[in-house]
């Protein structure tokens, strides 16, 4: 078929034809041309900044957008250094004398940008319970880029977190003491806030701000699995400290918190604060030569696909957005060689069949990497959508929990030969069913909690199919937390894993949440993990004993029943794929039946290879080895006496039921012409 072909070049004219020789100026005019074609296009894109929001559908489908230069699509507004003015005396007045001198201002309203814009602060956090409030508004914030470098609003402490030193009162909680669950919450709303105490220390630095009206308060103020934001009120008479939000999850002494948007601790290099009812930004560069600022100001995908499929996108660097940087919903559509740095949200989402993420460089987003979705539950059809060959990096900079490297939902979806890193939460989440995720390379992630894990999924017994294999997983935790390589939490069943390595994992290399029908077989665990191996009998201990997980199954109308019930697995194509399923009772009066689903049945823990200077295998609950298989795995002291080669993960000697890795296919592999993927 006959491709049509248009060329884009900042040097251009949109009233040009488009060719070669006479390109359009805007991505947007090729786009109205590719339209008028009668068949397949591609669009050209030469270097250069482009300022564009991009939408495509249905008008759209078969086109290809490309640029063999760098084509960067923008969201933001550059200011330069020199373009920065001095700050007034008031607020070098605000300021420490030592950072004073180096504080330079923007004014935003002078330079034609909206105060919709920037008049709102919105809360950042996975669990932040601002929206349960009337009248507060919900958002993406504007952000402010230091040379590409995402800057932050000013803190105290600078770095790190303080610790609350009581609690007065956890306010209106969902949760609180944990599992003591408020069953009336979710239906009201305006939730009394709580009071907080914080130490001598602090408190005092808080009384000698100038501003502290404008304060809020982000943190871990229960789970360190639960981030969240609020404005605060000062009461240092009494070193309390109320915030206008509840925490859903109440909150404890101890908990990890700092103070931001307190113009007095604009006091350190990569700092800024914002004038919001002025217009003006006071940003604490790092140098001066050759520094820019960028400000975020678009609040939509820069590409976006409604219903558009077989599009391909190549090459583009995708940067400073309110928003995630890449959406699209369609079918067939190709996402390849993208740079994507400093989107507020994620760096692509993509939903629907047979779409393709692969050769893409993530980094530096607020939110996760790249989210998949695709495929029918019910009918178990597969998605095959695929996320290969990325480098996802130092993402989840600014919500901290629960922000994924790649995430798949729905059915038969693919994550392989990525490279993940660099997120104090997980890498890679999924649910659903039938997922494949393979020959990844995941290191130095969850570097802020404990109760986590580098690859996660949960709360499904009916999740069956989904197979985790040839993996590295190393690095994960750091110093002062100790979380879990795989971890399939509360009840999740019908997981696969095997082959898989684990290096330095500092809690548990798999950690199996009282689940059913799970393997866990072949895989390799080199450290000293707390519990290399662990397997609960959570739902179980629940159920029969009146444990803390009792409330997730020990009535018919319990989640987990409920669950259970949203998928047709006593009949059809769910019946003949996963027939233990099938054989399910419901009988709440025989919970010793091993097809009682609380109970820890059908599971094979066998061929794993554990080395670690105590020889431990880990902890497995008694009911596990009564209802389900363990046995037959290894254990030594180094790699030297197991025989193992770490630099090719192989042992000398084959070893019973551990299958060859090829070391060479974990991570990203090479492209066509034999270079690496940068």
């Amino acid at each position: 078929m006959t491709q049509y072909k248009f060329y884009v070049n900042t040097t251009g004219d949109d009233k040009n034809p488009g060719t070669k020789a006479l390109p359009f100026r805007t991505i947007t005019a090729a786009q109205k041309a590719a339209r008028r074609a009668p068949g397949p296009t591609v669009v050209e894109v030469g270097s250069g900044t482009y300022g564009e929001a991009l939408l495509f559908t249905e008008k759209d489908s078969g086109d290809t957008y490309l640029t063999g230069e760098k084509a960067v699509l923008t969201g933001g507004e550059r200011f330069m250094w020199d373009e920065t003015e001095d700050i007034p005396e008031e607020i070098r007045a605000c300021l420490a004398p030592e950072a004073a001198g180096h504080v330079r201002m923007i004014d935003l309203k002078k330079r034609g940008i909206s105060p919709d814009a920037y008049r709102e602060l919105y809360e950042i956090g996975e669990y932040s319970m601002g929206g349960r409030y009337d009248g507060v508004s919900q958002g993406c914030n504007l952000e402010i880029f230091e040379n590409g470098r995402r800057m932050t609003l000013a803190r105290y402490p600078d770095e790190g977190y303080l610790r609350l030193e009581a609690v007065a009162d956890v306010g209106d909680a969902a949760e609180f003491p944990p599992q003591n669950y408020w069953t009336t919450w979710a239906s009201r709303r305006n939730h009394r806030p709580g009071m907080y105490i914080i130490d001598r220390e602090t408190n005092e630095r808080v009384k000698k701000w100038k501003h502290p009206e404008t304060a809020w308060m982000f943190g871990y103020f229960y789970w360190d699995w639960a981030d969240s934001s609020t404005p605060v009120r000062f009461y240092p008479e009494t070193r309390a400290v109320q915030p206008k939000f509840v925490s859903r999850y109440g909150a404890q002494a101890g908990a990890q918190y700092y103070f931001y948007n307190v113009l007095d601790e604009l006091d350190s290099p990569g700092e800024y604060y914002l004038d919001r009812e002025n217009g003006l930004l006071y940003v604490y560069p790092h140098g001066q030569a050759g520094t820019y600022f960028d400000i975020s100001l678009r609040e939509k995908p820069l590409i976006e696909v409604r219903g558009a499929d077989d599009m391909t996108f190549s090459g583009f660097y995708l940067t400073d957005v309110r928003d995630t940087a890449v959406v699209a919903a369609g079918n067939g559509n190709h996402f390849e060689k993208l740079t994507v740095r400093n989107a507020a949200v994620h760096g692509i989402s993509v939903s629907g069949y047979r779409n393709i993420v692969e050769n893409c460089d993530i980094a530096h987003t607020g939110c996760g990497g790249i989210y998949v979705d695709g495929g029918e539950r019910r009918t178990l059809t597969h998605g095959e959508n695929i996320v290969q060959n990325n480098r996802i990096h130092e993402f989840s900079e600014v919500y901290q929990t629960y922000q994924a490297g790649v995430s798949l939902t729905g059915v038969g979806n693919i994550c392989a030969h990525n490279e993940i890193c660099g997120s104090p939460h997980l890498a890679v989440y999924y649910k659903g069913n039938e997922h494949l995720i393979e020959y990844n390379d995941i290191h130095d992630v969850v570097l802020h909690s404990d109760d986590a894990g580098a690859v996660y999924s949960g709360y499904d017994w009916a999740g069956h199919g989904t197979v985790i294999r040839y993996n590295r997983l190393e690095n994960i935790g750091s110093d002062e937390f100790s979380p879990n390589g795989i971890y399939w939490d509360d009840g999740l069943s019908g997981q696969t894993a095997y082959g898989n390595v684990f290096i330095n994992v500092k809690k548990c290399g798999i950690l199996i949440g009282g689940g059913r029908d799970n393997r866990f077989t072949g895989n390799i665990i080199i450290g000293e993990s707390v519990d290399p191996i662990f397997y609960d009998d959570r739902n179980r201990e629940g159920f029969v004993y009146g444990g803390w997980a009792h409330a997730t199954c020990d009535t018919p109308d319990a989640p987990h029943w409920k669950k259970l019930e949203e998928v047709p697995y006593r009949e059809g194509v769910w019946k003949e794929k996963y027939p233990s399923l099938a054989r399910i009772t419901t009988d709440f009066s025989d919970p010793d039946n091993p097809d009682f689903p609380v109970n820890p049945a059908g599971s094979v823990v066998e061929h794993n290879v554990i080395i670690n200077s105590r020889l431990h295998l880990g902890m497995i609950h008694p009911s596990v080895y009564e209802y389900s298989h363990i046995g037959d795995n290894e254990l030594y002291h180094t790699i030297d006496e197991a025989g193992f080669d770490l630099g090719h993960l192989r042992f000398k000697t084959p070893k019973e039921g551990v299958p060859l890795i090829d070391a060479d296919k974990i991570g990203r592999i090479c492209k066509e012409d034999g270079e690496e993927t940068e």
